[in-house]
């Protein structure tokens, strides 16, 4: 019987003390950041992956 356990994590830092974020929330969009940061954050997590991924492979490649 073979078991296999696949574990992401997602590390993150909340401050509420950022100015570029400052105002976020009174524009009504639950916190979420609009336009060109959302492009830019979403390409940041999706870079993030890949790497993830990437490392994982290697990792899987040593054994």
């Amino acid at each position: 019987m073979t078991i296999e356990v696949r574990q992401m994590l997602i590390r993150s830092v909340v401050d509420e003390q950022v100015p570029h974020l400052a105002g976020v929330n009174a524009a009504g969009r639950g916190g979420a950041p609009a336009g060109p940061e959302l492009e830019r954050l979403r390409a940041q997590l999706l870079a993030e992956c890949k790497a993830w991924l990437a490392e994982q492979l290697r990792a899987r490649e040593e054994r």
